[in-house]
């Protein structure tokens, strides 16, 4: 908070260059982005980790009797990392934070798998793909309101 003040008080009345206000008033916004995230971001980590093993375990199920490379790629991967157990809360951090962005590479590729079997025509690569977008589309609503809400934005108090 006193770094977000400084910027405010100390440096901004100082700053004649509108690029320059416009920077520091961007920095402003950094800080009070993370200042709003950190409190919450071990949780949603947990959260998530423990939703994208599901989403990886639903999404191959979805594609049963689908044959193919991208088809066999998705159940591979439900198979080794859809299956880590759920992590609690609180937990061994770095060791979760590796496997959050092996699930989220996971999910990624995923999505580029189902991508080959739409264009290829089979309907199962999009009820495949709602399951992603169904876990997706709450957590980008949750990190939208993390960040912008109360006094996320600059100039509210």
């Amino acid at each position: 908070m006193g770094l977000i003040y400084a910027i405010s008080e100390e440096l901004m009345p100082n700053l004649s260059n509108p690029k320059a206000q416009s920077t520091a008033a961007m920095m402003q916004s950094l800080i009070q982005e993370l200042r709003q995230m950190v409190p919450v971001y071990d949780s949603y980590i947990v959260d998530e980790h423990n939703a994208m093993t599901k989403v990886l375990r639903d999404t191959a199920g979805a594609l049963e009797g689908v044959s193919g490379p991208s088809a066999d790629a998705v159940r591979e991967r439900a198979k080794t990392l859809g299956t880590l157990a759920d992590v609690p809360a609180p937990m061994d951090r770095e060791k979760v934070l590796a496997a959050h962005r092996q699930l989220g590479k996971a999910l990624e590729q995923t999505i580029i798998d189902l991508d080959v079997l739409q264009r290829a025509g089979d309907t199962r690569g999009d009820v495949a793909l709602d399951i992603i977008r169904t876990h997706l589309a709450p957590r980008y609503a949750r990190d939208i309101a993390t960040v912008v809400a109360g006094a996320g934005m600059i100039g509210r108090g």
